[in-house]
């Protein structure tokens, strides 16, 4: 007979296992399931038919959702809807989710600040025209997936609202009501700052809360605490258990009473992974000491997974899920051991076990954490034992204010006093903790096996009884060591990265004995691409020193990235060219270079730059003599990559002035095989004359999609198409990735295919 309390591990394990089989490998899961359903009709033990039935159920669960998924299209639309979140103010626009009445399905709806549309709140029904867009998908390797954010949300895509009109209004739901009166009375008696930290601890809300703090935490190790999970579950109950006890209503009436609060509280966070992890487990054990019988965490955390993957399976992707699960379990794998060391002294004692608590659960989420923030902290004991007490307090005197507030209003005032100084001891430990020595080691994406093999190695620590378990774990990690190195000295082809930085240029090139170049950075004043987009990027290709840095001009969209990669990248050496004027960005990056002590590397026409054995940068432009017309674009660096047979041309952001100077010299010695289009396909560049003499069979361009600049030209599109030369194009295909071999030959994919 199988064990009741390892089935739902079981259960809850195997379909987990069914929804990554079915989102990394696509149709070839869905196949598997006839297999399972003929193992299923012939086996009689019980474990494997759990474990097929929820593989069944789950690959055919989110077959269904993709299916779905994959259908939504671009279109107009009109509908009634009704809106289920309160209204967001971004820097340039309101946002707010909606419920479609039809379909049941929900959707963001986007509203231009400048727009005449009638003032909405939650509850409201209304009637909306608008465009629906499906969302992004990641534009770059490992960049930043929005629709799979969105599916988390179970949100299937935006609508840019044209229309709307109120068809009904509402006062908001019971539990609407609640989160606002919460939110109005902390935002009513704290300041800004402490009132939506606080919001950020009680209720998970981090909507307000400024980037500066979020970062602090993020930094020192102290996020969990800006996502509701057991520790804010436990002080809470423990609050209620308190006041509950010595009442009228007796100690089974009070669990239960601890039940229906964490329901409400459940709904009041909105049923974010932490929360609804946190709270059943904490119902499923008060409802065990009800019924008298002895809880089992195990079944415990594993109910709580199958509830949550089984109103979403998304919710698997969600790094808050992951981060959520990932801790508990890691305390709980370890939590004897944290039990066995005990001392005598209460302080010592606390000091020991908070210091357990924060390893034994970094154990489990340090990969994670990798995978995800590409960080690494060392400082997460001194940030948690210091912090973690304060917590406590926060979460029961927080509570005591919205009683408070409810109950005897006049009496939150004097809760204020107490509980301000200790939310800015907080924040003030929370930025110490993140300026402290190795608090945010940057580290390159670790490999999938990588992460799988930490986590097999873990469970054999844990399983096996063998004397001789150090020796094997010894040679476990020499052979994982020893695999990492031949996947690095195998032999590859030249790889050329043309990178999707939105409105600018920006090149990665691998050569094949491993040499790295980085042409140029993107950039942009209202968003910083280099901490954004290019470092994750970098990192995802598991890059953490570059060769070569060339800049080809220093206006923001080719050089801003790059300052940011400069501070926080090992860069050997830079390549620019005499500047004709400087700018700012040329000052900052003169003071960056001196502070780093990157190696300068000054080039005009004629020069030539060995990059390892196989490669060179032969230098075309500038001339001695600089253009005075536009002079930062036409003084940029043209610069021919030659590796064997096989020719790039970089042309910077060059126009027809350069262009026609190159032609009169340069002639015959610009010929390539790709040829990276001037000034993202300008009007003012790609003269007829300068592509028949480059003849490129590939051309790429790098520019921002929906851009307010006309990029590409349709001029250039034309004289680029007369000579047949393929066009690839960032704001259509996004990344777009080049393999070429000894022989020249080269294989061309986009991130994205056009629609």
């Amino acid at each position: 007979m199988i064990n009741i309390k390892r089935l739902f591990c079981v259960a809850s394990i195997s379909y987990i296992i069914g929804i990554i089989m079915r989102l990394y490998f696509g149709s070839i899961a869905f196949l598997s399931i006839p297999i399972a359903i003929i193992i299923l009709l012939i086996t009689k033990n019980k474990k494997i038919i759990v474990i097929l039935i929820c593989l069944i159920i789950s690959i055919g669960y989110v077959s269904i959702l993709e299916n779905k998924y994959s259908k939504i299209s671009d279109m107009p639309i009109k509908e009634m809807v009704t809106i289920i979140s309160d209204i967001q103010e971004k820097e340039y626009k309101k946002v707010c989710t909606a419920k479609i009445v039809r379909n049941n399905k929900k959707i963001l709806i986007n509203i231009k600040m400048s727009q005449d549309i009638p003032s909405i709140k939650y509850g409201d029904s209304l009637y909306i025209e608008g465009e629906f867009k499906q969302p992004e998908e990641a534009r770059n390797y490992k960049g930043y997936n929005y629709k799979q954010y969105l599916k988390t949300k179970k949100i299937i895509g935006t609508v840019e609202l044209e229309k709307a009109k109120i068809l009904k209004s509402s006062n908001g739901s019971f539990i609407h009501n609640i989160q606002k009166y919460i939110k109005d009375t902390i935002n009513g008696t704290l300041t800004d700052e402490e009132g939506n930290l606080l919001l950020a601890i009680l209720l998970g809300d981090k909507d307000k809360l400024s980037e500066d703090i979020q970062e602090s935490f993020k930094t020192s190790n102290l996020s969990h605490m800006l996502a509701v999970s057991g520790a804010h579950v436990s002080y809470i109950i423990l609050g209620l258990t308190y006041v509950l006890q010595n009442s009228i209503i007796g100690k089974k009436n009070g669990k239960i009473v601890c039940m229906i609060f964490l329901l409400i509280f459940m709904a009041i966070t909105n049923f974010t992974p932490s929360v609804t992890r946190a709270c059943i487990t904490a119902i499923l054990t008060l409802f065990s000491s009800i019924i008298y019988r002895k809880s089992d965490v195990y079944t415990n955390i594993s109910v709580a997974a199958l509830i949550t993957l089984i109103f979403n399976p998304y919710s698997l992707l969600d790094l808050g899920f992951q981060l959520s699960y990932g801790g508990t379990i890691g305390i709980i794998i370890f939590i004897k051991r944290i039990q066995e060391k005990k001392s005598n002294s209460k302080v010592i004692n606390y000091i020991k076990q908070m210091a357990l608590v924060s390893i034994y659960a970094n154990i489990i989420i340090i990969p994670i954490m990798m995978y995800h923030f590409n960080t690494v902290s060392f400082t997460f004991i001194i940030s948690n034992i210091m912090a973690s007490p304060i917590l406590g307090i926060i979460v029961i005197t927080g509570f005591l204010f919205i009683i408070a507030s409810i109950t005897v209003k006049p009496l939150t005032r004097l809760i204020a006093i107490f509980i301000k100084p200790i939310l800015s001891i907080l924040i003030k430990i929370s930025q110490i903790c993140s300026k402290l020595p190795f608090s945010n080691i940057l580290v390159v994406t670790p490999y999938m096996f990588n992460v799988i093999s930490y986590y097999a190695i873990i469970l054999y620590c844990i399983k096996s009884r063998k004397n001789n378990k150090c020796k094997i774990i010894i040679c476990l990690l020499i052979v994982l060591i020893l695999i990492n190195f031949i996947i690095y000295i195998f032999p590859q082809k030249l790889r050329i990265f043309f990178i999707d930085v939105g409105q600018g240029d920006s090149t990665l090139i691998i050569t094949p004995d491993k040499k790295t170049v980085l042409i140029d950075g993107g950039g942009s004043d209202s968003f910083d691409v280099g901490e954004k987009v290019l470092l994750p990027y970098l990192l995802d290709r598991r890059i953490l020193k570059i060769d070569y840095v060339l800049i080809s001009h220093f206006d923001t969209d080719h050089c801003g990235g790059i300052l940011t990669i400069m501070e926080k990248v090992k860069v050997k050496n830079i390549i620019i060219s005499e500047q004709a004027e400087h700018s700012e960005n040329y000052e900052r990056f003169k003071k960056l270079m001196i502070h780093k002590k990157i190696r300068l590397i000054e080039v005009k026409k004629g020069d030539k730059i060995k990059i390892g054995r196989y490669s060179e940068f032969k230098i075309l432009f500038p001339t001695s003599r600089l253009l005075s017309e536009n002079p930062l674009n036409n003084n940029s660096i043209v610069a021919q990559f030659n590796y064997n047979n096989f020719k790039m041309l970089f042309t910077g952001d060059i126009e027809k002035l350069a262009e026609q100077q190159i032609l009169k010299t340069e002639k015959a010695e610009i010929r390539a095989d790709i040829l990276k289009v001037a000034h993202h396909g300008s009007k003012t560049s790609s003269i007829p004359e300068f592509i028949k003499a480059v003849r490129p069979k590939i051309a790429l361009i790098g520019v921002g999609k929906n851009n307010t600049f006309g990029h590409p030209n349709q001029q250039t599109i034309k004289n680029l198409e007369n000579i047949k030369c393929r066009i690839y194009r960032t704001d259509l295909q996004g990344e777009i990735i080049i393999k070429i071999d000894q022989k020249g030959r080269m294989n061309v994919k986009s991130k994205l295919k056009i629609k």
